[in-house]
C-alpha cells in the first residue's frame, strides 16, 4: 500500500483502486441484514430508514458517560434511583464497525493487490452498502504504529472519511488486533455487528479471546479472511532469504525444500484451526484469496445472511 498521500489527486487516484465505479455498481443492490440487533434481539430488515431524528420511544437503556444529558428520562430516573436513557426507532438502526488489520504483514501482494489493499476494498464496500441502508458505520485501523477510530456515523460525509482514511494510511508495525478489539470490549458501546478483515496469520489466542467477548456482549462478529497465494502455497523450491515484515531487521536464509511441507501443513493447519473455531462460536468466516473480485466475494456473503434469515 503507498505510503500516505500527499496531494488530493494522490488521494483521489488512491480511493479509485480502493472503491471502483464498478465495484459500486455491483454493490448497489445487495442488502446488508444483521441478525442480531441492539438488547440481542433477532430482527430481519430494519424498521428504520429515515434521517434525521425520531420521536417514536423504543426503550429504556441505562445511562453511560457521553450519552446526551438531553436524553436522560429523568421521571424514570427518580423512580428507580437509576439514571436511564430513551432510546427511539431511529437509534435502533444497524452499528457496524469495521475492522482492519493494518500491521504490515498484509504488505504481502503475490495475488496483485496487497492483502490491505483488498482489505481496504472490502472495508469500502461494506461501508457503501451500510450507509446506502441508512445504517451507521465506523471504522477501526489497527497497527502498533498507529490506531485510527472513526466513530459510526450515518451521514452521507461518513463514507469519504473512511475512504479517505483507508487510502491515507497504509500497513505497517506489528500486529496490534487483540488491542483493537480488547478496546472495544472495554468501551461497551452500543450493540451492533463487527467485521474483522485481516489475514488472521498470528498467535490466534488472544485475538480469539476478545471475539469471544464481544460476541458474548451481544454484539454479531463476522470475519473476513483475505489470504496470499503465495503464503498459501510456498512456491519455493531453493535458499531463499526471508525478513520479517513486522520486525525488519530479523532476516532468514534458508532451504526451501524441506521447509515447503512444513510451511504448508503449518498453514492448512492454522486455517482448519480457525473454521472449527468459527464454527464452535457460531462465527461467520468467509475466507478468500487477494485475487478475488471483492463484488463477488461480499454477493456470496450476503447470499449465506439471505438463508440464515429465510430459515428463521
Amino acid at each position: 500500500m503507498p505510503t500516505p498521500a500527499k496531494t488530493p489527486n494522490r488521494t483521489t487516484s488512491l480511493l479509485g483502486e480502493i472503491l471502483t465505479p464498478e465495484a459500486r455498481d455491483a454493490l448497489k443492490h445487495l442488502e446488508l441484514f444483521a441478525r442480531r440487533m441492539a438488547q440481542g434481539l433477532l430482527h430481519g430488515a430494519h424498521r428504520s430508514r429515515r434521517k434525521g431524528a425520531s420521536t417514536e420511544f423504543d426503550h429504556h437503556k441505562l445511562y453511560q458517560p457521553g450519552d446526551p444529558l438531553k436524553h436522560v428520562d429523568w421521571k424514570a430516573s427518580a423512580r428507580h434511583d437509576v439514571y436511564y436513557v430513551k432510546r427511539h426507532v431511529e437509534d435502533t438502526a444497524l452499528t457496524v464497525r469495521i475492522v482492519v488489520d493494518r500491521s504490515a504483514s498484509m504488505l504481502q501482494d503475490s495475488g496483485g493487490a496487497s492483502l490491505y489493499l483488498q482489505a481496504s476494498r472490502v472495508a469500502a464496500s461494506l461501508a457503501y452498502l451500510i450507509l446506502n441502508q441508512r445504517d451507521l458505520a465506523g471504522l477501526v485501523l489497527g497497527s502498533a504504529e498507529e490506531v485510527f477510530w472513526l466513530p459510526p456515523r450515518a451521514v452521507e460525509a461518513q463514507l469519504v472519511r473512511i475512504l479517505q482514511a483507508l487510502a491515507s494510511r497504509g500497513a505497517a508495525g506489528a500486529d496490534h488486533l487483540e488491542f483493537c478489539l480488547r478496546s472495544l470490549v472495554e468501551r461497551g458501546e452500543r450493540l451492533g455487528v463487527i467485521a474483522v478483515i485481516s489475514d488472521f496469520t498470528f498467535e490466534p489466542d488472544g485475538v480469539r479471546r476478545q471475539l469471544s467477548r464481544l460476541q458474548a456482549q451481544g454484539h454479531e462478529v463476522i470475519l473476513f479472511q483475505v489470504r496470499d497465494p503465495k503464503e498459501e502455497e510456498f512456491p519455493f523450491s531453493r535458499w531463499v532469504r526471508f525478513r520479517d515484515r513486522e520486525t525488519p531487521d530479523r532476516e532468514f536464509r534458508v532451504d526451501t525444500v524441506p521447509l515447503r511441507r512444513l510451511s504448508r501443513g503449518e498453514y492448512q493447519a492454522l486455517q482448519a484451526e480457525w473454521r472449527a473455531w468459527a464454527r464452535k462460536y457460531d462465527i461467520h468466516l468467509m475466507s478468500f484469496l487477494s485475487s478475488a473480485s471483492v463484488g463477488a466475494v461480499l454477493a456470496e456473503y450476503m447470499a449465506f445472511r439471505e438463508g440464515l434469515l429465510g430459515k428463521r
